[in-house]
């Protein structure tokens, strides 16, 4: 019978139709399997099997109600010879499969701290060189019968791209259960290697066929050279998700639940503050970063690219980051003085707004992108520049208020005209829509609506006139029913859960919490979890990163800067009512990214790694300017241009990740972050410092003391709550510095003395 549940949002109901080749004859050749042996575990309420076709290893998971998965753990397209199991445990098996492609290797292990998850690991040492053509994907749908075409249920979300190899949905008939399959595609870089393929896209869904199908070579597996060619988790639940907010919910239990048991690189210490100073000189001081016009100084979007006028979110983006680390760095920092004055210059008298392109600059004659028009308004881009100014605002800048109240009425009658559903380009002068979705069936500029709740909580913040959190409510409201849709733009969609929080604390209204918590669900879907050496990624690293957009196939340094500091306030606003997976992945995340920020820099990366026609301005190779975008291996960086207000990165990341105290000797860095913090001098020589980590403490992260002047103090780092006083031993140490390893979600002190 199909599943009683019902959803709160769009979910397109999912069944066997247009089928691939892999599903024809499939039920026949499981209810003729041979080898038919029990798993002797317990697994849920159900009962594990193997169980062999004449060319697959299987194995079979029949729930306690009615159905079962087949998963696939080896495919040999001419046949199997035959099939021993090598050694077990009580919970591993270890399966030899001799097949006429060469020895198989499977590894079953249940994973028995965490409910109802099974990994499987295969390995293949082919006997003769051959390349890898069409092969099948590794999970299947079937009724109790062992027909896939029957069954019945719904897809949450897939891979997109070089995103995480996960695949999370829900069977309704005949069983009702979930499932969330993930592929650790860090362990097919071997394979990827030899053969010169890519992962992306590799684990998708095609009812009732699910997860992962081995890339087509371009070069051939060697003969006697074992490789991995799957290493896959399974997750299952007996439960069906009721609404958008428990699939989140469930989805990012299953997400940590698997991160704990997956290889993680090592992480590198890198000098975050001294790339910060040598990024702001960059900024200054090179002609291809900025040009002035009018006795002002404007900064260029890309290094060398002044085709186009000048940028108001690009100054913005700059200047509000900026504006911190010059509070950070306890002097002042002549660019941030040099931009204010250039802001006022995109406010429009007759249009009564902030506008992009700078008034009355031309473009470069020739064919022209369809952004470059003075009177198409990108729905992000105002949005971003808007609460940018109001982040400026908030600092006591009089001006960013002015301007930002001045853009108000615009953007509130753009709301109103949008229904709250932003498009992707719209006329200025008259608010017609002159691109409504991103592509067909795909809406528009979905995020954008979290976008415009969160400048007009700032506006209410600033002002408490109800007007504007009665704006913030109903646009909030269009976030709902989006399931895993929801995101465009990853930075956007961060501000987003940002200002769902923001709202729930206003007023005590538990739905908008929900809402920020599918938000952080959407992104974690679109991590790339996995680490990409294969090609120029082995020396380059992509572990925990995110993609600017919903499709883009690369990172980006901007965004990934600006989702670490929203979240860090994320965590601030909503506090000890963060859910553990959410602590757990955006501390890693800000551990990684403090890690291999470093290769957005193109002097960090061999010159023949670097794009050569960027696609904006061009690249100049010992600038410490970042690259905008990394793509996977077999891919340059660099493609799309060397990002200017990528710049923001180094000075984002060290405002964020150190800690100083004004008059205190030491700075502390964690490259977990931060959330709590406060100091004491107890004299002229000596004080000490308490701040509280997020994560958990199943994890560990880097803590390092360093000296603001030319040799560091007396210092010793010790957990708060321990009775025994006793500090941590350093692992790491010289003149300047101490660095330390300790758990995540600590209460720390830090005592120096002269």
């Amino acid at each position: 019978m199909a599943s009683t549940h019902t959803i709160d949002y769009w979910q397109p109901f999912t069944k066997a139709e247009q089928t691939s080749q892999w599903v024809s004859g499939l039920q026949d050749h499981l209810k003729q399997a041979t080898n038919v042996q029990d798993v002797p575990w317990q697994f849920g309420r159900g009962q594990l099997q193997t169980s062999l076709t004449p060319n697959s290893f299987w194995i079979m998971y029949t729930f306690a109600t009615a159905g079962k998965l087949a998963i696939r753990t080896c495919f040999d397209p001419q046949t199997i010879h035959s099939v021993k199991l090598h050694k077990k445990t009580e919970t591993t098996a270890d399966y030899h499969i001799d097949g006429s492609l060469g020895l198989f290797q499977v590894n079953l292990e249940l994973c028995v701290d965490e409910p109802m998850v099974l990994r499987y690991t295969t390995s293949l040492k082919p006997q003769q060189d051959f390349t890898v053509q069409a092969f099948p994907r590794d999970v299947y749908v079937l009724d109790e019968d062992f027909d896939p075409t029957t069954t019945e249920g719904m897809l949450y979300v897939t891979q997109n791209g070089p995103t995480s190899g996960l695949a999370y949905l829900s069977v309704t008939k005949p069983v009702e259960g979930t499932a969330f399959y993930f592929q650790n595609l860090t362990a097919l870089n071997d394979y990827c290697q030899t053969t010169h393929t890519d992962p992306s896209g590799s684990v998708t869904a095609q009812w009732p066929e699910i997860g992962f199908a081995l890339p087509t070579a371009e070069q051939p597996l060697k003969a006697g050279k074992e490789v991995v060619i799957s290493d896959a988790f399974l997750y299952l639940s007996e439960t069906i998700p009721a609404s958008e907010f428990e699939a989140a919910d469930q989805f990012l239990d299953a997400m940590a639940c698997i991160y704990k048991r997956l290889p993680r690189p090592d992480t590198d210490y890198f000098d975050w503050p001294k790339a910060a100073e040598r990024t702001v000189q960059a900024l200054t001081e090179s002609p291809d970063c900025g040009r002035r016009i009018k006795n002002r100084f404007y900064l260029n979007a890309y290094v060398g690219a002044t085709q186009k006028p000048p940028e108001s979110m690009v100054q913005l983006a700059i200047l509000v980051p900026l504006w911190e680390y010059q509070m950070w760095l306890e002097k002042p920092v002549p660019l941030v003085d040099q931009l204010q004055k250039n802001i006022p210059t995109f406010f429009d008298d007759r249009k009564s707004t902030l506008v992009r392109w700078l008034p009355g600059e031309k473009f470069a004659e020739g064919e022209n992108s369809e952004e470059e028009d003075h009177n198409k308004v990108d729905s992000w881009y105002l949005l971003h520049t808007l609460m940018n100014l109001g982040r400026l605002a908030e600092k006591g800048n009089a001006d960013a208020k002015d301007l930002l109240f001045g853009s108000l009425e615009f953007v509130i009658g753009a709301a109103h005209e949008f229904g709250y559903n932003w498009p992707v380009f719209y006329d200025s002068r008259t608010l017609a829509i002159i691109k409504a979705e991103t592509s067909e069936g795909q809406g528009g500029e979905i995020d954008v609506a979290g976008l415009y709740t969160h400048v007009m909580i700032q506006a209410y913040e600033a002002t408490k006139d109800p007007r504007y959190l009665d704006e913030a409510k109903r646009s909030a409201e269009r976030l709902r029913g989006k399931g895993f849709e929801l995101l465009y733009q990853s930075n956007i969609t961060v501000m987003s859960a940002l200002s769902l929080a923001k709202l729930w604390k206003i007023t005590g209204n538990r739905l908008y919490f929900d809402m920020s918590r599918l938000s952080i669900a959407n992104v974690i879907a679109r991590m790339w979890i996995w680490e990409c050496s294969f090609g120029a990624g082995q020396l380059r690293s992509t572990f925990m990163g995110v993609a600017p957009l919903k499709d883009a196939e690369y990172l980006a340094a901007y965004e990934e800067a600006e989702i670490m500091a929203t979240m860090l306030n994320y965590l601030k606003e909503v506090g000890t009512d963060v859910p553990e997976p959410i602590r757990v992945l955006f501390s890693e995340f800000t551990r990684y990214l403090l890690h291999r920020g470093r290769y957005y820099f193109p002097t960090e990366l061999p010159p023949d790694m670097l794009s050569q026609e960027p696609r904006e301005g061009h690249i100049t190779p010992d600038l410490p300017i970042p690259l905008e975008d990394i793509s996977t291996g077999w891919k340059q960086a660099g493609t799309v241009g060397q990002e200017v207000y990528g710049g923001a990165l180094a000075y984002i990341l060290a405002t964020y990740a150190y800690k100083r105290f004004e008059n205190v000797p030491v700075i502390i860095y964690c490259d977990y972050p931060i959330y709590q913090a406060e100091y004491q001098r107890t004299d002229k020589d000596s004080g000490y410092a308490i701040f509280r980590l997020t994560g958990t403490a199943d994890y560990n992260c880097r803590v390092r003391l360093l000296t603001k002047g030319r040799q560091l103090s007396n210092v010793q780092l010790m957990d708060e709550d321990d009775d025994s006083g006793k500090p941590f031993k350093p692992i790491e140490q010289d003149k300047h510095y101490q660095e330390y390893r300790v758990p995540g979600n600590l209460r720390l002190r830090v005592e120096w003395s002269k």
